[in-house]
């Protein structure tokens, strides 16, 4: 199967990172990813034969419901995503993304694990490439009475956001791997080769403490029999680039850390000396690399504050750098 990819940008995606943890984590019998964003680290996961049990979650109801549609419905999600780069068809499908963006979103993918709208996932996938940095900021754009208005100022006068036109038009597809300008039938293919992919894979929505329960993280089946958990939450510094409030997130992850079985293998993403509080309990630190969703930062140095906190049942763990040099492009 060729290499995989998310369909969309996601802001501190740790694709380049991911060929180093893997090697911290080997193969495990259970993986959960409690903060999924663009499921960078599983979809990179070395090949395996036979069964594990893998967990995707995140707080944001569009995001989830865009994977669990790739997953059970991946052409009618290509269908709807495809498209050339219109500000017309761009803002009103954010505007109509945002309206129904509510607890109601959440619960309605919590209470059934196979729940989805292909329609709206294609559209947020639309959204999410044609627009520029964060296209679901609140702004002053919204439908009243089925017409989009300028609700206030918000500071932005008569602007709004433009859609991102600087890619010949290319919408989803310039997020693809080796689909260039490829037309829509490549597009289905490439949906059809990620729900194989994601198959067998559990994906929920809501707190990140749901799936960190030893009822999920006990899970799992072959491998090395170990279980193991990638934490990638909110970093401080991240400002107003998710759909939920983060605040307090990272250090009630960290916490958690503390805490977490200690046969368990445990990796934990940060910036600096974030969470060195961890190396106290035996953990250890190695450089990071997000990759993937640069553009949303606003420091170009960001990418080399990146840290990965691994627990003592990492493999090469103590060691004070892991694999130095090693390429993670």
């Amino acid at each position: 199967m060729a290499e995989l990819a998310a369909p969309f940008p996601y802001f501190g995606g740790k694709r380049r990172a991911a060929e180093r943890i893997w090697h911290a984590l080997g193969d495990p019998a259970g993986y959960v990813e409690p903060f999924a964003g663009s499921a960078a680290v599983l979809l990179a996961r070395p090949k395996f034969t036979g069964r594990r049990v893998e967990t995707l979650n995140d707080a944001d109801g569009w995001l989830v419901n865009t994977w669990r549609a790739i997953q059970l419905s991946p052409d009618a999600v290509a269908a709807a995503a495809w498209g050339p780069v219109c500000e017309i068809d761009y803002h009103a499908r954010l505007a109509w993304l945002q309206a129904r963006r509510s607890p109601d979103l959440v619960a309605w993918l919590e209470g059934d694990p196979e729940v989805h709208d292909a329609k709206a996932a294609g559209w947020w996938l639309y959204v999410m490439a044609c627009g520029i940095g964060d296209p679901f900021g609140p702004g002053p754009w919204q439908v009243v009475d089925g017409h989009l208005q300028k609700v206030g100022n918000a500071g932005q006068g008569v602007n709004r956001k433009l859609p991102h036109l600087g890619n010949a038009g290319q919408g989803v597809n310039r997020k693809l791997p080796h689909l260039g300008d490829a037309g829509q039938g490549q597009l289905r293919g490439y949906m059809r080769q990620l729900a194989q992919r994601l198959q067998r894979v559990r994906i929920t929505c809501g707190s990140w403490e749901r799936v960190v329960k030893p009822s999920v993280t006990r899970s799992g089946t072959g491998g090395n029999g170990c279980r193991a958990v990638f934490l990638d939450p909110p970093y401080a510094t991240s400002g107003d680039l998710y759909a939920e409030s983060t605040e307090g997130i990272a250090e009630a992850v960290r916490a958690w850390c503390v805490t977490a079985p200690r046969q368990m293998r445990v990796i934990l993403c940060g910036y600096d000396t974030e969470h060195d509080e961890l190396l106290q309990h035996g953990w250890s630190v190695t450089e990071g690399k997000a990759g993937g969703g640069a553009g949303y930062s606003t420091n170009a140095f960001n990418g080399r504050r990146e840290r990965l906190w691994l627990s003592p049942a990492c493999i090469g763990s103590t060691q004070p750098s892991l694999l130095e040099g090693l390429s993670v492009g």
